[in-house]
């Protein structure tokens, strides 16, 4: 090996180690330097796209491994890496066609196995993905990702101790991986002998990563209210909520924004002289309203019904508003682009989540989203889907906010980790929610928490009305509805009615004053 060749590698592994550390840009402007030398080089074009790939710059992600594959028809890295980067940007038959091709070159090409297998717990598809899972760990059963996987499936189906026994392989692989403790804290009574407590209690002072730390933090905090020490409880969930909130760059501002920007385009908008025709075959259910007021449970009601399909909650809107308009940064005028004609945006939004939802490939009559933050985009929904049902689901502030300040969420939800971020929050929610009551009357059909749980039955026809669903008694044995539920609720959601849950704040009033106090004229 010559010196140029020696240099080479040193450069290489130096920006391999920046990548590994999240030097990001640094990476990026060595890479493309030494790419102007050497203009085929697969593995500085695979680094380059995994680099977008890790700054949530999908684009030009699939231009780098679409490089490599114009280099190298067969690189099975770069096919894996572009299925990702696909998947993540919701081109779903894409993807599949990349990981297909893979396991078609390479049947044990086990990075392909595991990314296949998530793909198809995307799709609600479960039975493929645990196959995906365990062929994989048949390959090699020491990976903690493949094993965290099966468990998250096993978890949405219901089937808790197989879930437990795979989140136990994580921990035994790498105890540092308190994801797993998070996920098991979810599905686990704790009583004061309960091992995986007394293992969390030992884990808390070693060496960990501030994630790490949250998620042991608020598993504690779980464990803790288990036993009705609310005082340690606390301690635990307020550690991790400060740690959380230091690792956050929320900033209420962009929502204060948001909020009164929506309330200035769909404060006059004439709704009547609006429809898009969406070309849907099915009838959309949105159920929104706060994270943790029940709306897991009113899905679950209502999926039990013999033409409904459940999906689960879905990013579909919420992206696609968001490309289609920058809603959260700048003003928009609607009204003028109805009069104008200028519709391309609402049927691009329309077409698309049309196409996103027919993926599920359910002959049902009707279909659920259950994204409780598509609050924010019930103009939107009226204008697109003029046929569609919105459930709003509202529970008791101070019990719905207290469930959001106990729990860690995927996604831009950097609100819930702090008392005045979260009064803040729940403020715009319920000042927005009483604006589309009013500007979009016989649209939503509000289902109060606390009455669904004293009188499932009177709230669960009230829903089926609304819906025009034909009273099925099964509904009322939601229950036994084998139908995965992706979300933190999935334990609650899969019991039978309980009334535990009702003003459990006052187990925390004394620590939280702030927000409570905030909270009582709600």
């Amino acid at each position: 090996m010559n010196n140029a060749e020696i240099n080479f590698k040193e450069k290489v592994a130096k920006l391999v180690n920046n990548y590994n550390v999240g030097n990001l840009k640094y990476t990026v402007e060595g890479i493309l330097k030494l790419l102007k030398k050497h203009p085929n080089n697969t593995f500085l074009y695979n680094l380059l796209g995994s680099c977008f790939q890790k700054n949530n710059d999908p684009q030009n992600a699939k231009k780098a491994f679409l490089k490599v594959l114009e280099i190298d028809a067969n690189d099975l890295a770069a096919m894996n890496n572009l299925g990702n980067t696909l998947r993540a940007t919701k081109n779903f038959n894409e993807a599949e066609e990349y990981f297909k091709k893979i396991l078609k070159l390479d049947p044990s090409y086990i990075n392909a196995l595991v990314n296949y297998g998530s793909l198809n717990y995307d799709l609600n598809k479960y039975e493929e993905a645990i196959s995906l899972f365990k062929a994989a760990l048949k390959i090699n059963n020491e990976m903690p990702l493949c094993h965290n996987n099966l468990a998250l499936v096993y978890m949405s189906l219901g089937n808790f101790k197989d879930s437990i026994e795979h989140f136990n392989e994580v921990l035994r692989i790498n105890p540092k991986i308190t994801l797993a403790d998070k996920y098991i804290s979810k599905i686990t009574k704790y009583e004061s002998s309960s091992k995986h407590l007394k293992q969390m209690e030992e884990k808390i002072n070693i060496d960990l990563s501030d994630d790490a730390k949250i998620n042991l933090y608020f598993a504690l905090g779980k464990a803790y209210e288990d036993l009705q020490k609310y005082e340690r409880s606390f301690f635990y969930l307020e550690q991790g909520n400060n740690l959380k909130k230091k690792l956050s760059s929320y900033n209420d501002k962009v929502d204060n924004f948001l909020f009164s920007n929506i309330k200035k385009i769909f404060g006059d908008f004439n709704f009547t002289k609006s429809n898009i025709d969406s070309g849907r075959k099915n009838n959309s259910i949105f159920i929104v309203g706060m994270p943790r007021s029940g709306t897991s449970l009113v899905e679950q009601i209502i999926s039990s019904h013999s033409q409904v399909y459940g999906s689960g909650e879905l990013s579909y809107l919420d992206r696609l508003v968001t490309k289609n308009f920058n809603i959260r940064e700048e003003f928009i005028d609607l009204t003028k682009n109805i009069k104008d004609n200028n519709l391309g945006a609402l049927n691009d939004i329309a077409k698309n989540y049309v196409s996103l939802i027919d993926r599920f490939q359910t002959e049902k009559k009707f279909i659920t989203d259950k994204a409780p933050l598509n609050f924010l985009w019930i103009g939107f929904i009226r204008i697109i889907f003029p046929n569609a049902k919105i459930i709003h689901v509202s529970r008791n502030p101070k019990d719905n906010c207290l469930s959001l300040y106990k729990n860690i969420f995927d996604g831009n939800f950097g609100w819930t980790y702090d008392q005045k971020d979260l009064l803040n929050f729940y403020k715009n929610y319920h000042s927005l929610m009483n604006f589309w009551t009013k500007r979009i009357p016989n649209f939503i059909h509000t289902v109060q928490y606390e009455d669904l749980i004293n009188n499932p039955k009177i709230e669960t026809e009230k829903l089926l009305n609304f819906c025009d669903l034909a009273w099925e008694d099964v509904c009322l044995k939601y229950f036994n509805n084998k139908r995965a539920i992706k979300t933190v609720s999935a334990p609650q959601a899969r019991q039978p009615i309980y009334k535990t849950s009702l003003n459990s704040n006052q187990n925390f009033e004394i620590y939280l004053k702030e927000l409570f106090s905030g909270l009582e004229k709600f």
